[in-house]
């Protein structure tokens, strides 16, 4: 089997292309690349004899390529910018069909490089992240930057240096300063720099990077947790704070997360949840009137703005709700298996907790959580509380808990995010 190049022909000026990745491509028998930049790339090559053939969907390219592979054909894949950035070479090395094939990369200047470039600013302090072709929630793009001195952005023509900058807005990082830059090395090329108020005002193209600068990073720190005490009680069951303690600890919650819990209670866990995902979103369901009721007075109370809520029947209200990172339930209404198949229909891994105290509930959990992680955790808490009885004091023990812990992976597995924050309802 010959060779697979894969080429970075840069930002998508000729006069960028490399000499060695121009070599390469001369080389080959045939040329594989997207169908607008075709007629450069004949350009390039000058009168050689090499076949060019436009890039499909990303299975049919693979299979095109093998079969090319297998006819001992040297081939050349173009990509634009640099292949060991947010690139289709990635893609490659996952898929079974590129196990044998011998490949070479050659590198390119990417877009991100461009628009450093053209502001002056290093690299090597900056986080680089991509929203092209992917989904972020909003906060997920406020913490990152909120937490980095600089941060670059591959933008997408919806998620684009507008879109960027009013997250900045509605997250009140005021005074960060955004670049942007749109068709670089064309000339049309466009580069502009302000603040987000004005950026956010401004329309670019679809082949767009940004950069935003916080002159103030400061890592996230995460709240303590509360007491019971500190909610408005009622008389809902509310899960205690030693039990919370342990059921967030199993969540592993980031600041950015999108959370669900289900069977919310008097939305205790709702509120450390929130607490915790400062830059997420937290999505509570109860189907009780009075419950729903105390989660809004708690909302009220911590002043969170990311906790949305939601009266109804558990499994009818999931099916509509974002795609979580993390669920928690707490009561599932006698639906915790229609609950479980909403969660595992989503494309990507999620992390889901149940605490159970009765024995019908805590059976059908661990039936149900086995059938999607067989290798599902367990464990079981009961906590005493002291109690004073003349001058001696004795435990009071509360039923025991069982909490599950299981990793619950959709059809795709791909790493997914929010775009959007939904209104409470």
């Amino acid at each position: 089997m010959s060779r697979l190049t894969i080429i970075g022909i840069g930002p998508g000026s000729a006069e960028y292309f490399m000499p060695a990745a121009r070599n390469r491509m001369r080389e080959a028998h045939t040329v594989i690349a997207a169908r607008r930049i075709l007629p450069m790339l004949r350009e390039v090559c000058g009168a050689v004899e090499t076949e060019f053939l436009p890039m499909g969907k990303i299975k049919d390219t693979l299979e095109m390529i093998d079969g090319l592979l297998r006819e001992e054909k040297e081939v050349a894949l173009i990509v634009s910018g640099d292949p060991l950035m947010y690139s289709l070479y990635k893609t490659i090395l996952n898929q079974e069909i590129s196990a044998d094939w011998e490949m070479e990369v050659i590198p390119g200047i990417g877009s991100m490089q461009m628009l450093g470039a053209a502001f002056g600013e290093t690299m090597e302090d900056a986080r680089l992240v991509s929203v092209h072709g992917r989904s972020r929630t909003p906060g997920s793009v406020a913490l990152c930057v909120t937490e980095n001195p600089k941060v670059f952005f591959l933008c997408s023509k919806e998620q684009g240096p507008a879109w960027l900058s009013q997250i900045m807005l509605d997250y009140h990082l005021d005074d960060v300063e955004v670049f942007a830059g749109a068709n670089l090395s064309y000339e049309d090329q466009i580069l502009e720099s302000g603040s987000p108020a004005e950026i956010a005002k401004k329309e670019f193209p679809s082949l767009c990077v940004a950069m935003i600068k916080n002159p103030h990073p400061r890592p996230v720190t995460r709240p303590c947790f509360l007491s019971d005490e500190d909610f408005e009680r009622g008389r809902t069951p509310m899960t205690k704070e030693e039990i919370r303690v342990l059921i967030l600890h199993k969540m592993k919650i980031h600041p950015d997360d999108v959370i669900w819990d289900i069977g919310a209670g008097t939305g205790s866990v709702s509120v450390e949840c929130a607490r915790q995902a400062t830059f997420g979103q937290v999505h509570s369901v109860e189907r009780d009137e009075a419950a729903v009721h105390l989660i809004e007075k708690n909302r009220d109370k911590f002043e969170l703005d990311n906790l949305f809520i939601y009266q109804g029947d558990a499994a009818e209200r999931t099916a509509d709700l974002p795609v979580p990172d993390k669920v928690f339930i707490g009561g599932s209404g006698g639906k915790l298996r229609e609950i479980m198949k909403n969660i595992a229909a989503f494309d990507r891994e999620i992390r889901v907790t149940v605490s159970a105290v009765t024995l019908e509930t805590i059976a059908e959990a661990g039936e149900i959580l086995g059938n999607y992680d067989a290798d599902y955790d367990v464990i079981q808490a009961t906590v005493g509380r002291g109690r004073k009885i003349g001058s001696y004091h004795i435990m009071d023990t509360n039923n025991p808990v069982m909490i599950f812990t299981a990793t619950i992976h959709g059809p795709g597995a791909v790493s997914y995010t929010h775009l959007t924050l939904p209104t409470i309802a």
